[in-house]
This record gives structure tokens, C-alpha cells and sequence, in this order.
């Protein structure tokens, strides 16, 4: 849906919706396309989690040093990934074939400290780090750099194992980190092209970032998908980051779930950023349906959010730095949709805390109050050049700062320039229409280039958006 500002909304039609190509790449945007013509896909949140699963795809690198292989089956090198990691050198390449993989130990993986690329030669779906529901996935914990590098796995069924973090030499019941994965003492590895599922921690049910000495681990994650992994009362339920930013690109996280952060839950200075992220029906059983800040900036940038929950506030984010109010959570030309709280803030709820809202869509959000936006306790969100409408009850509870060119309404449109005559689709009648303005013709509607002529490139236009508005 596209919006103006200086008109009355109107429909649109988009053979591929803008939260798809912001995910897919140029040369699968024309079989997309059709695959969302005819089959509908797009009308559903789990159409569109199909989608972004069926498109995945990693990259091919080429290898500098040894390569050593790993094969279930006993044909390669080694049966083991963990025996590979050890027998590697620096610069080592291990290619992992396609299998089931685990180990007898706390993790499947240690990549102890070395600058080397772990990478499946198959598929995702067929190359497992399966942690069988007792143990965690992957551990980087001797200062891994980015030249640590995971690729194409699944990490499935992991669970993290208990750690000493106050040093009392007792269990405590919170003190699992990292399902997944957990990154500490300064570790940055790259994590490409994973897929993590059903991975559980106390904190982080994916990936746990960060320590107890508050050394920050800033790992890159670079299309990866997060699904289902957490629970109810968890912290994170994909990802938590304890003083640590992250940057994450291209990545999805769905149906994720836990108390607070059904996605991600950052605290104490973390800084992470997101681009070309989605957030698809996750859950918190109290706030933060999919992103809870705590005395935290993270960077939203062209991510969408759609179809989140939480059972108290914020169905997508909840903000708050009660402490200062000094964090200044950025989102930037994101899309907030049909997120819902059953308390304030249908896709975004402010405590003590004033965010940088730019180029955003907030539409067909619910929430007991606030539809879209609600914020409290010294909360002024800046706002500017932005759509904000259809949310339920309202638009925007509390104070915030118009930068200006926001559009701001009760009702949502639809922009459908092409719809000359107006009745839902663009067909015969808009083609006369065209035809009759043909020529020079300033100002006319027909003039979908707005270059002054209506001619050859509108007629165009006209044909490439053929057939219904949506």
C-alpha cells in the first residue's frame, strides 16, 4: 500500500508487494510475481513466510586454505564437525555434506577461537545441527572474529545447558544462555544462511550475545531465519543481547515467542542493527511482541513487522530507558501491520523513552488504546513522513514530535492511479479515458509520468497494472 500526502488515498496495485522485494532478489521478482498472481500468497502472513523460505539461497565462496570434509556417511575426512573444527588450522575450509549432526557434549560445536569457514554443502533443510533437545547448537567463546564463519545449517531441537553466571556454585533456575548459540568474551563470528528452529534458552532461545563481564559480542547474521524458538516465559525468545550490537541483514524471525522480546529482547546498551529484517507473528506473553529495548538503541531499517502479539503492551516493539532516557531507538522506512496488544500500543509502546520514526507505514494495528503508537512517562516519538491509519482504537495515544509530511487518518486507502474512472479496476474504460487525454496535457490524470504528455510510456503503465487493484 502507498500512500500521499497531499491527496485523499487510493488504490494501488503491486504485482510484487514492496515487504517481498525487499527480500527476494531482482532475477526471482518476475517468477514471484506470478507465483503471487495466481496462487494468492500474499493475502496471508504464512504465505508469505512460504515464500521467503522458498527463495532462500547461500552463497558460493571460494576456499584459500585446506579443505577438510565432513560426511555423515563416513565417505569424507571426518563423521564429525567438531573433529574437523579441532583437526583445523587458520584459514582451513570444512565442508559439511548433507546429515544429522550431534555430539556427547554441552555443544555440538565449539569453534574455539579459529578464523575458519564451516560451510554445508547441501541445503539448509538437509544439513542439521541437531542439539536433540539436551544440549546447545554452536558455542564461540575464545574471540572468535568475523573470519569465523557458519553457513547454511539448520541448528534444530537445542537447549541450552546451565552456566555458573553469579560464580555461587549453585543452579540457578535463570542461568541458561544461548539455545542455539551463545557468543561470548568478545566474539564476532559471521553466521550465514542458517536457519535456526525450536532451539530454547532461559535467555536468547536462538542466540544469546554477550557475558556476564559485559564484554560485547557483535557477530553479523546475514539471512538467516528464526523460527519458533523460545517459550512463554523466556527472555528472547530468538535472540538476546546483553551490551552487545549485533548487525543483522535479510533475516526473518517467526512465530518466536517468550515473556518479554518474542523475538528479540535487547538490554543494557545494546545497539544492534537490522536491515531488510522481518518480523512475522511472534509472540510475548507480556510485552515486546517482537522486539523489547531496554535502556537500548537499536537501528530498524526497512524491516517489516506483521502480524505480531503481546498480551499486555507493545504488539510489536515496546521502548523503555526508565533509567535516562538517553537510548533513541531508530526505525526507518518500516512497515508496522496488523500487529496487536491487548493492552497500549497496537505496533509500538514508549516508557521513558523517545524514538526516531521516519518513513514509516503503522496500518490495521489493535490495541486497547493506541492503535499504532502509544507513549507515556516523558515518551515524545519524533515522527515524520510517515502513514499512520486504520489502527484500532485510535491512532496515536500520547505525545509526539510532527517532523512534518505525515499523513495521519482514521481510514486507509489505496492508490491506484491507473483506476481512471474509479470502479476498482484498471480495464477498457480507463483505456478510452487515456486515449481521450492523449497528447500534451499538463495536470492530467492520465498522465502517470507526470512529464506533461500522456503517450506511449502511460499506455504502458496502464498495461502493467491491468486487471484489479489491490
Amino acid at each position: 500500500m502507498r500512500f500521499s500526502a497531499d491527496r485523499t488515498p487510493a488504490r494501488t496495485r503491486k504485482p510484487v508487494p514492496l515487504w517481498l522485494q525487499r527480500h527476494v532478489p531482482e532475477d526471482s521478482l518476475a517468477a514471484t510475481a506470478t507465483i503471487l498472481n495466481t496462487e494468492g500468497m500474499h493475502e496471508s502472513l504464512p504465505g508469505r513466510i512460504a515464500l521467503y523460505l522458498m527463495i532462500s539461497a547461500t552463497p558460493v565462496h571460494i576456499a584459500t586454505g585446506d579443505i577438510l570434509s565432513v560426511n555423515a556417511d563416513g565417505t569424507g575426512d571426518f563423521t564429525s564437525i567438531q573433529e574437523a573444527v579441532d583437526s583445523a588450522d587458520d584459514g582451513d575450509w570444512i565442508l559439511v555434506g548433507p546429515g544429522v549432526y550431534t555430539e556427547p557434549s554441552d555443544q555440538v560445536v565449539d569453534l574455539v577461537g579459529k578464523s575458519i569457514v564451516v560451510q554445508a554443502t547441501g541445503t539448509a533443510q538437509e544439513t542439521i545441527i541437531d542439539g536433540e533437545g539436551i544440549r546447545r547448537g554452536i558455542f564461540c567463546g575464545n574471540g572468535e572474529t568475523p573470519a569465523t564463519i557458519i553457513e547454511g545449517f539448520t541448528i534444530r531441537n537445542c537447549l541450552a545447558t546451565w552456566y555458573d553466571w553469579n560464580g555461587n556454585s549453585m543452579i540457578d533456575f535463570w542461568e541458561y544462555f544461548g539455545g542455539g548459540c551463545w557468543n561470548r568474551d568478545g566474539s564476532n563470528p559471521t553466521i550465514r544462511g542458517c536457519v535456526f528452529v525450536e532451539n530454547q534458552a532461559e535467555y536468547g532461545g536462538a542466540i544469546y550475545n554477550g557475558d556476564e563481564t559485559g564484554v560485547a559480542a557483535n557477530p553479523r547474521l546475514e539471512g538467516c531465519q528464526f523460527l519458533d524458538n523460545g517459550f512463554a516465559q523466556g527472555l528472547g525468545g530468538a535472540i538476546y543481547n546483553m551490551s552487545s550490537s549485533p548487525v543483522l541483514t535479510d533475516c526473518i524471525f517467526s512465530g518466536n515467542r517468550s515473556y518479554f522480546g518474542g523475538a528479540v529482547l535487547n538490554f543494557n546498551g545494546s545497539d544492534p542493527t537490522f536491515e531488510g529484517c522481518a518480523f512475522l507473528l511472534n509472540h510475548a506473553s507480556s510485552d515486546g511482541g517482537a522486539m523489547y529495548n531496554d535502556a537500548s538503541e537499536p537501528t530498524l531499517t526497512n524491516c517489516d513487522l506483521a502480524g505480531n502479539t503481546a498480551s499486555d503492551e507493545g504488539g510489536a516493539i515496546f521502548n523503555a530507558d526508565p533509567s535516562s532516557s538517553a537510548n533513541i531507538p531508530i526505525f526507518e522506512g518500516c512497515v508496522f501491520r496488523a500487529n496487536t496488544a491487548a493492552g497500549e500500543g497496537g505496533a509500538m509502546h514508549n516508557f521513558s523513552v523517545s524514538p526516531v520514526i521516519n518513513g514509516c507505514e503503522f496500518s490495521e494495528n489493535i490495541a486497547n488504546g493506541g492503535g499504532a503508537i502509544y507513549s507515556w512517562n516523558s515518551s515524545t516519538p519524533a515522527i515524520g513522513s510517515s502513514v499512520i491509519c486504520g489502527n484500532t482504537p485510535d491512532q496515536i495515544g500520547g505525545p509526539f514530535s510532527d517532523q512534518g509530511s505525515n499523513t495521519i487518518s482514521k481510514e486507509c486507502g489505496t492508490d491506484c492511479p491507473t483506476d481512471l474512472d474509479g470502479d476498482g479496476t484498471t480495464g477498457g474504460g480507463d483505456l478510452g479515458l487515456l486515449f481521450v487525454e492523449w497528447g500534451r496535457c499538463p495536470d492530467c490524470a492520465a498522465d502517470f509520468n507526470s512529464d506533461g504528455v500522456v503517450n506511449g510510456e502511460d499506455l504502458g503503465i496502464m498495461f502493467v497494472e491491468w486487471g484489479p487493484c489491490f
